[in-house]
This record gives C-alpha cells, sequence and structure tokens, in this order.
C-alpha cells in the first residue's frame, strides 16, 4: 500500500555517507519525518519495503496526534490544519 503516488525523495541524517532515513518528502514538497528511522544497509528491496511500512506508520501517528489535537472550539482550525501532514 503506498501513501502517496510518488516520493520526490528521502531524507537522511546529515552525517557524512550516512545510511539512516529519517523522513520522506511528497511531489509537493512535504516533509513527513519518519517515526523510526530506517537503514539503507542490505538488499535495496528490503530496506525499500521497510520504507514503505515506515510510510504507513508515521502518517498513521500523525494522524493520530493530528486528531488528539483538534481544536474543540474551531477558531483555531486554519491553524491546525497546516501543522499536520495533508
Amino acid at each position: 500500500m503506498k501513501c502517496f503516488d510518488a516520493m520526490k525523495k528521502i531524507e537522511f541524517t546529515q552525517e557524512k555517507g550516512s545510511k539512516e532515513i529519517i523522513g520522506m518528502w511528497s511531489p509537493e514538497n512535504e516533509y513527513v519525518g519518519f517515526s523510526e528511522s530506517v537503514m539503507a544497509i542490505g538488499p535495496v528491496e528490503f530496506w525499500l519495503l521497510q520504507i514503505e511500512n515506515m510510510m504507513t506508520q508515521s502518517l498513521y501517528d500523525a494522524t493520530r496526534v493530528a486528531f488528539k489535537q483538534y481544536p474543540a472550539d474551531m477558531t483555531l482550525r486554519d491553524e491546525w490544519l497546516f501543522n499536520y501532514p495533508a
């Protein structure tokens, strides 16, 4: 199951030669940080599957947090809307 139709790029930690993937960018330049990092080690098909699983988990986790933070009085709804991944 893919969460985005396409992924523009993945984000590695800033260390030179890093193999630790910490997030992803959508084609619309929306960044989503991963709930847990994924290591790009071993056969590519294995860690790509881990990225796909982490896409789903991270968006689930972000949605859960967003739901809990939803403003009860709806006055800050616009601000709330842009604080979480779409």
